[in-house]
């Protein structure tokens, strides 16, 4: 498999693929900069639509992909300041960066960089694996951490990313992270199937309780240039955004622990109940038995009598 192959893939623009989901958040129309298009599964679909493109791309295999799209082609490496050079004194009306953060050294060098290409009211698309994904924890669990031709632990990942750190990274680049969106892959789907089945129950459980993102293979988030507020009054809320996120997670994990407490409790009222009943049920039964050996004793009496009664009459009238 050549790198190129790896990121070349076919999908439905209409449908709900990942990549359709992504480019749903442009807008109408307008001029876009693509960051590590690859092949240009996605600038391709672009291009149809009518939106004027620009790559920033380094790889040869790729540039020769996208040559016969049309569109326009900075080759350069986007941890170099060649790109940033040649499209000094341009700006775009959204600015894509899919899958791209994770494969460079510095990535919030680029996000940097990217705020004086942007529109005022332009939006910077970015998606990123998230290495909270619980087929990862769940293989951490048992020791491994193993790279890969592809997935979420793709050979070329130099970053690894959560919803929490890709926020941070934005805030910190003068960014204003404002819309997230999810792609959620079951364990059992994933290149971590193997992982998660050999895990106990109950750490499973835990897993997919505690954490409601459990499952989130990517995330989305469109971030914009703040207009109103200055770059050190988003890091402010931010940092309290962060403190009451922790409290959270912290009560979280009270509630559940008490939650596991709480189910064991009913798990031996309900086993105790059960004792009781059986208990009752024999006791129910043991006095019905008692109540049937008193009658039989009384009709055998009943039998008995009658003889000695009949004598004391043929005595009377004898």
């Amino acid at each position: 498999m050549t790198s190129i192959d790896r990121y070349n893939y076919a999908f439905d623009p209409e449908g709900d693929a990942w990549a359709a989901r992504l480019l749903r958040r442009l807008p109408p129309q307008g001029d876009v900069l693509e960051l590590g298009p690859g092949p240009g599964a996605m600038t391709r679909v672009m291009v149809d639509r009518g939106y004027r493109v620009t790559v920033v791309e380094n790889d040869p295999g790729a540039l020769k992909c996208l040559e016969a799209l049309g569109v326009e082609i900075i080759a350069a490496d986007l941890e170099s300041d060649d790109w940033i050079e040649r499209l000094e004194g341009r700006r775009f009306d959204a600015i894509l960066a899919c899958d791209v953060l994770e494969h460079l050294r510095e990535p919030d060098q680029v996000l940097d960089a990217l705020a004086k290409f942007m529109q005022p009211m332009g939006q910077l698309i970015i998606s990123v694996p998230n290495v909270a994904y619980a087929g990862i924890v769940a293989g951490l669990t048992l020791g491994m951490f193993d790279y890969t031709e592809k997935g979420l632990l793709d050979r070329t990942h130099l970053h690894f990313f959560t919803r929490r750190g890709m926020e941070k990274m934005l805030l910190e680049c003068g960014w204003a992270p404002h819309s997230w969106d999810t792609y959620r892959l079951p364990i059992e789907h994933s290149e971590f199937d193997r992982f998660w089945s050999v895990l106990p129950g109950n750490m499973r459980h835990n897993l997919s309780s505690v954490c409601s993102d459990f499952d989130v293979y990517e995330w989305m988030v469109v971030a914009t240039l703040p207009v109103d507020a200055p770059a050190w009054e988003l890091k402010t809320a931010h940092s309290e955004m962060e403190k009451l996120r922790d409290a959270l997670q912290a009560l979280k994990l009270t509630h559940e622990q008490e939650h596991i407490s709480l189910l064991e409790h009913q798990k031996a009222f309900a086993e105790a109940k059960e004792v009781i009943a059986s208990q009752q049920a024999d006791v129910k039964a043991l006095q019905s038995g008692m109540e049937r050996l008193r009658l039989e004793k009384a009709a055998l009496a009943a039998v008995v009598a009658p003889p000695t009664l009949l004598g004391r009459l043929r005595r009377r009238l004898g």
